[in-house]
Parts: structure tokens; sequence; C-alpha cells
């Protein structure tokens, strides 16, 4: 790992009392002016911390995923070198870090001039506004500060006891099948629950349908006999499956299946928990990236340009200006970008400019002159109220499927592209609906596959059949064989994997033990005389 002494370690920095990187006097002096305008624009964050550091630094924290503390793994400084040497060869440069936790950490870069820090904190406190106002945050940890410290210590106990090697090679496929779970239960309220016994029976109750209590006259009504006969048959259908070892539906948290399932040892129990809770806790980072980032750069856009905070600490009230908007063009990736914080900022400018205009509703669409549509202007002055509306209630899938049109797609020209032999880009494409399938199909499930759990007890011999869910892109192979084996080493179960090759012919992995060798690829044909299936 790079030396931290060679760019400066936070014990050479800082002033007599206090170590680490001080906050430069001219930025100290605009803080409060920031945050006054960004209140004045509307947002609503946590409690903002500012912190400078160095780039070492900042690929440090960036590393451990935004937070300082974490537990000992090899992939942190796998990841830490990454950053170094992206940074010292100048092919990236991390301007700002912020993390959703409450305080909200905001890290800024020490070699940022004035005005990039006054861009990335307005910028920060944008996205600290969604973590706290998106519905998608809800029920994330905001102490997670803490809760990866615990983590962090918990984990090194374990090493202690029951070796280092032992310990990391457990985590090693834990961490494989971290993004195999169901986002949509970040949604769901933590609890503390009692240690998992083995032997036990989950006991379920007929749903009712909520009647108020000066009205309980209605409940015969509202709980009709039908209904409840219903409910009765579905557990009764339930508790057979239970029974069979069935799975009713199949199971897209494989993760947390595993996690309640398998047979592990308690400290692997405790282990898997925690890694669980982590997974979850950044599960909607990924559901809502283009979202997150486009509202950042539309509050930076509008405080720093339209507002003129670009000029503060500046000699003159239009200094600046030059120098963010070459910074601003940077991030968002020149014309024919794609990246989520150009997409998501037109999208939302495109949102404003349509409510403030009044361009929505039935009456809009039922104009059919160009020249009308043109000159359409209701002065309804809604957008920025109606831009608050999405961050509230839209991940990334639902924002480009509602907003991304023919016009928004030849307003911003947003083409498909494809790349020819000679290097050379050709447009494919400028049909919305065509662009908008793909840029879906890149951003449902975080823009990986989708593998659930069919049936953990497949043939009744204990395999746990899984089910790619096919949309054209074929599945790496080199991560099927480590996630599968992985899979296999934390459940002791052998595991099969149906997907389809480039062609779209059906093909399905076989994992049998604990090791790449024992990975298999079988055609139907060949799966159907192995396991001795009739047709």
């Amino acid at each position: 790992m790079s030396n931290k002494f060679m760019y400066n370690s936070p014990i050479l920095l800082g002033s007599n009392t206090t170590p680490g990187v001080q906050i430069p006097p001219e930025l100290k002096k605009v803080i409060p002016d920031i945050f006054k305008a960004c209140q004045e624009f509307g947002l609503d964050y946590f409690p903002p911390i500012i912190q400078m550091l160095t780039h070492d630094e900042m690929s440090e924290v960036a590393s451990y995923g935004g937070f300082g503390v974490r537990y000992p793994h090899w992939k942190w400084g796998m990841e830490y070198e990454e950053m170094q040497r992206g940074y010292m060869h100048g092919m990236h440069r991390i301007y700002e870090m912020v993390i959703n936790t409450s305080p909200c950490f905001i890290y800024c870069l020490n070699s940022n001039t004035l005005l990039d820090n006054v861009t990335v904190i307005a910028h920060a406190l944008g996205h600290s506004h969604f973590f706290k106002n998106n519905l998608f945050f809800q029920h994330t940890n905001k102490n997670m500060l803490n809760e990866f410290a615990n983590h962090g210590t918990r984990i090194r106990r374990y090493m202690s006891r029951w070796g280092k090697e032992r310990v990391i090679e457990f985590i090693d496929n834990v961490l494989r099948i971290e993004t195999l779970v169901d986002n949509s239960k970040a949604w769901n309220t933590r609890q503390v629950k009692e240690p998992i016994i083995r032997d036990h029976r989950k006991y379920r109750q007929p749903r009712r349908m909520k009647t108020d209590s000066t009205r309980m006259y209605m409940d015969d009504w509202i709980n009709t006999k039908e209904f409840m006969e219903a409910e009765h048959k579905r557990i009764e259908k339930a508790e057979k499956a239970d029974d069979l070892g069935l799975m009713l539906k199949p199971e897209k948290d494989i993760f947390g299946w595993i996690k309640d399932n398998a047979n592990l040892k308690p400290w692997q129990s405790d282990i898997m928990a925690m890694l669980y809770e982590e997974a979850m806790y950044y599960a909607p980072q990924g559901m809502t990236k283009t979202a997150n980032e486009g509202f950042a750069s539309y509050c930076d856009y509008k405080l720093i340009a339209e507002q003129g905070l670009c000029a503060l600490g500046q000699d003159g009230h239009d200094y600046g200006i030059v120098e963010y908007a070459k910074h601003k063009m940077g991030v968002l990736g020149g014309k024919y970008s794609t990246n989520p914080y150009k997409l998501g900022f037109c999208l939302l400018l495109e949102i404003e400019e349509r409510w403030n205009k009044g361009k929505f509703g039935p009456e809009w669409e039922d104009v059919s002159s160009y020249k009308e549509k043109e000159n359409w202007d209701k002065n309804l002055g809604l957008g920025k109220e109606k831009i608050f509306e999405v961050v509230r209630l839209y991940d990334d899938v639902n924002l480009i499927n509602e907003f991304f049109d023919q016009d928004f797609c030849d307003k911003y020209q947003f083409f498909d592209w494809q790349k020819q032999e000679n290097g050379e880009y050709v447009v494919q494409s400028k049909d919305a609906s065509v662009i908008k399938k793909k840029l879906i199909a890149k951003h449902s499930n975080r823009g990986l596959p989708t593998i659930s759990l069919v049936d953990p007890n497949h043939l009744g011999k204990g395999i746990m059949l899984l089910e790619h869910a096919w949309n054209g892109r074929t599945l790496y192979i080199p991560y099927v064989n480590e996630t599968l084996v992985s899979i296999n080493f934390l459940t002791g179960k052998p595991v099969l994997l149906a997907s389809r090759d480039k062609n779209g012919e059906e093909i399905i992995f076989y994992c049998e033990g604990y090791g790449d060798s024992q990975v298999h690829q079988l055609t139907r044909a060949k799966y159907r005389r192995e396991f001795g299936i009739s047709v």
C-alpha cells in the first residue's frame, strides 16, 4: 500500500492543538452563507459536518465506502491502490464525498480551489436532502458511522478467536453474494430478533382488513366469510409447502435466505447478519444514483450559477462563473454523455421547464401543432415544486420511465451509439423508446442480473435451483463460477443456475463442490440425462 507520509500525513498538518487539515480561512468565512442559501432554496438536510482531507486520505475514506473505520479485509487496500493510481496518473479526481448519516459528514479535498469547495458543499447538501427525504432511504440506518465501527470491532474479535485467515475466507464468500438481495427490502424497518433456533415453526395468522374501533359493526361486511375462507386456504397451502420444502414464489433475496436458513456457526451467522445489514444500507444508493446525482447537480447549478454563489469570497460579483462552467462541463461528461450526473441533471431541468410552462396534462397532450408547442407557456411556476416531489418519490427507473420521451431525447440529443471495429461510434437510433428501453435495463436492479432462488430442494435431492431472468444480456462466466462456489460453501448444498447463452440457448451451471473446477456447464438435454428427468 502506498505510504501516506509520501503525500503528507494528517499528523504533520493542522495547528499546534488540532491535527489534520484545517479548513482554509477564506472558505470558513463563507460556509454560513452557503448554508443560508441552501436553506432559502428549500433544502432540508441533516446537520452537516465539513472536514478537509488530503487526496490520499480521500482515497482511503472512499475505499472504505465513505466510512473511516471498517473490518479488516484485503479489498479495502486493493480499492485504495486503484484510486491512488487513478489520481496520480490524472485519470480521476474525487472532489468531495458525502455519506447518508445524521449528522451528515461532508469531506472536501484540500487541493480544491475556493470555488470548487463552495460548489461541492452545495452539491453535497443536495445529496443530504435526497438522503433525508427520498422514499427509498426512509428506513436506512442514519447511525451507520457507529454501526460500521461496531461491525469492525466484532469481526476483529472473531478473528482473534477463530483465526484471521479463516474469518477472511468466510467474508470473501459472503461478499461474493452481497448483490443477490431484494432491493425493496431496504424499506423494511430493522428489528432486533431473537437468536435463530433451527428447529422452529412459523405460525401464520389470517389477514384482516382494519376496522375503525368506533365502527366495529362493519367488520362482517369488510372481512366477509368468503375473504376469511380464502385466507385460511392460503395459510393451509403455505404450511403444506413448508412441510414439503417447497417455495410458493421465487426468492430474489438469496443473501437473506442463506443468512436465515444456512447451517452456520454462531460467529458465522453474526458476520453474515452484519454484512447483510451493510449490503441493504447501500442498496437504495444503487437504485437512485441518477436521481440523486442529478438533484445534487441541479442544486449546485441553481445556487452557484443562477444565484451567484460562485462569487463568494471572490473579488467581484461576476467572478468564478467561467471556472464553474468548465468544471461543470467536465462533470457532466460532454454533449453525448449518459453518465448519472448528465442524465439526471437534464431530466430535472426538463421537468422544471415543463411544469413552469404547464407542458403537462391532457390539454398539453392534445396539442398537435409544433409551433403551438414551441410557444406554449402558462406561466404556472410549478417547476421547483415538481422537482422536490420527484426527489421524494422517484428512483432511477421511475424517473427515466416517466420523463424520458421523444421531445426530451431530441432536445438533449440522446442517441443510441454503437462502437465499430475501427473504434468509431455510429448513431444506431434516435428513437426515444429504443434508448429508454436500454436505459431502464441498465438501471433496473442497479444494472445487475436478476437472479432468484426457485427451489431450495430441487428434485428432492437438496440441490439449490437458481434462475437468471435473461433479458438478452449473458452472465459473466468468471463471476458465475465464483458466486456458485461461494453459495455452495455457505450452504453446503449443490447449486444449479439456469440461464441462456448469447444465442438465447438454455444453459445450466452446476456447482457440486468448493473450488472453481467444480462448476460445470450443461445443456438442457445433458441436464435431463444427468439428473434422470424424463421429457
